[in-house]
């Protein structure tokens, strides 16, 4: 894939925030709707996502090398949730600005723009090894990312602790798929076809209710923002650049050097601003964020695309 290849499956996430932009300056999306938008992916069409997602072969074969790329996951999700605890004390945000510059920093935009640019990369086996890293991804969101978006938040819907946080949609999602997927369990077709429109839904609806929520600040004002800026850098070129130097040090190769900097590469997760929202953090920042990492991700994710070759 070259690079305009893939500066073109990004520049339509940007349009698509774009249209929400337009939506929500002509009040067609309200910050009621954008919340019920935000509702709507979390607990219906993203689990959908994650399930259909999973639905691929298992074999004895790849079983080592599924663990070894889920433990590298599980390492670099690690590595980066520590370095944005030294990376937002460096910034000296706080409150929740300090919470969502954090959470922004340690997750990626995979099921959007992960899976895609992925398999335009590496075919089939660029979506059964980005499957596999991205295991962690919903278990972790629903965990340390809401504890994240809502410490400095009264919202009652962050107050479930313990294993009531564990049930929710993404995790018993991340539950389902993977038992289907070590069993080798398919779906039928009817049920398939299902999912598959209800995931189809996820990216449009997500991107839809960042632009409408970005409709509510001054895109200017995200400009003249130096620790959005910066924060903005750390996400998509300064994480990526550790990793690359690391594990070239470690002499990975193949999909487990591709893989893991190609999804942490990519712009903040949508389910940022929309966690934002479900509890009342600053989901304008967090909007914010993804315009602008989506923006720089138009050059970044090609050029790192093209070094790893």
């Amino acid at each position: 894939m070259d690079f305009w290849t893939i500066f073109s499956q990004v520049l339509v996430l940007f349009l698509l925030i774009l249209v929400g932009y337009i939506a929500g300056k002509q009040q067609m999306i309200t910050k009621h709707g954008a919340k019920e938008i935000s509702t709507l992916v979390l607990y219906i069409t993203l689990p959908a996502l994650i399930i259909r997602a999973m639905q691929f072969d298992f074999s004895i074969e790849l079983l080592g090398q599924s663990l070894k790329m889920i433990g590298m996951a599980i390492a670099v999700y690690a590595g980066t949730i520590s370095l944005s605890y030294l990376f937002a004390k460096l910034l000296r945000a706080k409150g929740k600005e300090k919470d969502v510059f954090q959470t922004a920093m340690i997750f990626p935009n995979v099921g959007f723009m992960g899976y895609p640019i992925t398999q335009g990369l590496y075919g089939t086996q660029g979506i059964f090894y980005t499957s596999l890293f991205n295991m962690p991804f919903d278990l972790l969101m629903w965990t340390v990312g809401v504890h994240m978006l809502s410490r400095s938040s009264d919202s009652t819907a962050s107050k479930k602790k313990g294993l009531a946080a564990l049930l929710n949609p993404g995790t018993i999602a991340v539950a389902i798929g993977f038992t289907l997927f070590i069993l080798s369990i398919k779906l039928p077709p009817i049920l398939d076809s299902t999912l598959l429109y209800l995931a189809s839904a996820t990216t449009p609806l997500a991107m839809l209710a960042v632009g409408s929520t970005l409709a509510r600040t001054r895109v200017d004002a995200i400009f003249a923002n130096k620790k959005l800026l910066l924060t903005a850098v750390i996400k998509v070129a300064l994480i990526p650049a550790i990793m690359i130097v690391l594990f070239t040090i470690l002499k990975l190769d193949g999909y487990f050097l591709k893989i893991p900097i190609i999804i942490t590469a990519m712009p903040v997760a949508a389910n940022v601003a929309i966690f934002a929202t479900r509890y009342e953090s600053d989901e304008l920042l967090a909007s914010q964020l993804i315009f602008l990492t989506t923006l720089m991700s138009l050059v970044t994710i090609p050029l790192i695309a093209l070094f790893l070759g």
